[in-house]
Parts: C-alpha cells; sequence; structure tokens
C-alpha cells in the first residue's frame, strides 16, 4: 500500500465512524464517495468526500443532506475529486477555507516503549471527561454545546476502531489524541492541547507514547495537518504525502 492510498483508506473509514455517532448519519454516493453526519453541527466534524467519480448531483445532495440536519461541514479537495467538480464548488459556494497536507510516519518510526509520565489510554470510566477536554482543547467555550460534545467524544474514545490518548495534569487532561485503525493504517486524530497549556512540551510527550503504544503494529501513521500543526509534525519526522484544499461554505472550520 503506497503512502497516498494509506491515507485515503485511513480517511474515508474514519469519515464513515463518525456517521454513528449519536445524531450522525451518512449518504453514501459512487464508492468511495460519501457524505458524514456526526450529529455535530460544527465544520469541522462532518464531511463531504468526493472520490474518483463523483458527479456533480452528488454535491447537490450533500448540501442539501447537511442543510436538512442545519450542520456545517468541510469538503476536502482530494487528488482523487474529479476536476468536472471545480466549477459546481464555486457555484454552491464551497470555496477554499484552508490548506491542510496529508502526512504519514512510517512504521519503521516508531519504536516500543514505556508511556511517558501522565500519558494514558482513555477507558469507558473516562470517555465522558476526555471528551470534554477534547472540546476545550480545540477551542470550544463553556456553554450548552458542551455537554452535547462529550457525548459525542465519549463515542469516540469508546468505538471498537478507536483507542483514545490524553496527558493528565493537576487541572485534568490537558492534551488529547484519537486513534483510527484500520487494516493497513492508524490515522490520528484530535491532537490538541489546551490553549492555557501550549507550548510546554505536552504535544511531543503525547506523541511519543503513541508512537511506543503504536509500534508493535508495524503500520504507518496518517494524519492530516492544519497550518498550525504542519511545522511540528514536519520537526517529530512525519512526511508530506499531498496538499489538500479545504473547501466549506463558512470561513469557521
Amino acid at each position: 500500500m503506497d503512502r497516498l492510498q494509506a491515507f485515503d483508506e485511513n480517511f474515508f473509514s474514519f469519515a464513515e465512524m463518525l456517521s454513528g455517532a449519536p445524531g450522525g448519519a451518512a449518504l453514501p454516493f459512487k464508492a468511495p464517495s460519501l457524505a458524514a453526519a456526526s450529529g455535530q453541527p460544527y465544520a469541522g466534524e462532518n464531511y463531504a468526500i468526493f472520490g474518483a467519480g463523483a458527479e456533480s448531483e452528488d454535491v447537490s445532495a450533500a448540501l442539501s443532506f447537511f442543510s436538512n440536519r442545519r450542520a456545517e461541514f468541510v469538503a476536502p479537495w482530494l487528488p482523487q475529486t474529479p476536476y468536472s467538480l471545480a466549477q459546481i464548488f464555486e457555484e454552491r459556494g464551497l470555496l477554499r477555507r484552508r490548506i491542510y497536507t496529508s502526512m504519514y510516519l512510517p512504521a519503521e518510526s516508531m519504536r516500543a516503549g514505556e508511556m511517558p509520565e501522565g500519558v494514558s489510554r482513555i477507558t469507558e470510566r473516562d470517555a465522558l471527561r476526555w471528551g470534554e477536554a477534547a472540546w476545550f482543547a480545540f477551542g470550544g467555550e463553556a456553554s450548552a454545546g458542551v455537554d452535547s460534545y462529550k457525548r459525542y467524544g465519549a463515542y469516540l474514545a469508546t468505538h471498537k476502531a478507536n483507542a483514545a490518548f490524553a496527558i493528565e495534569g493537576e487541572e485534568g487532561y490537558l492534551s488529547t489524541a484519537l486513534i483510527h485503525e484500520t487494516a493497513g493504517t492508524v490515522g490520528l486524530y484530535y491532537f490538541a492541547t489546551l490553549p492555557e497549556h501550549r507550548r510546554h512540551g505536552f504535544a511531543a510527550r503525547l506523541m511519543d507514547g503513541l508512537t511506543a503504544a503504536l509500534a508493535h503494529k508495524g503500520k504507518p501513521l496518517v494524519l492530516l495537518a492544519t497550518e498550525a500543526g504542519l511545522p511540528f509534525y514536519i520537526n517529530y519526522g512525519f512526511k508530506v504525502i499531498d496538499k489538500i484544499p479545504i473547501c466549506s461554505l463558512t470561513d469557521d472550520i
């Protein structure tokens, strides 16, 4: 499996998994395209993925699908997304808002070892607490939305294809991470640190714990890096696969 196939395998599987969350739903198109609603209204939690064979009516169907659920969404422009959809995207307001980077860490770069201090895998007992930490780590505020997100986070942390990790501090979880596993890959999602605890080495410590825990699997670790996170991943040793424009109806992603 090459690097692009590894990323695609994990990313498509991850999106499909999101659709099984409480209140979630999926709208499949011609395989492997799909629209996946997570049950959350935020753009970054919902995906419209258009792979090879996707057509203009699929874009219209995705727009209706998310509109009916009153949910924002992102549509990553993948290497295999048909160029024929470019004009349709523009006409429907699906504009390029960000440019993310698909990346991978080779399996041979991961070394088994003990978990660093404070890093642990989340059990069902702490799944709600992990969901709350992920909410605040990604900039969420204390509001009515946090309770719904805690339940959503608990679904992510306890799903059979996932493994959630965190760093524990005196005030609770400081950093979060979610691993999604497929037959040939492991993918990293929800990797973030609480804003007030950034630049203190927690991200590197958590990544050390993840790679130690995953080394025995012999699978590459793939992820989609934001502009802000890209320097960290490059410094850690991740390799670039491709640049991925992120299209959406909203700039709030």
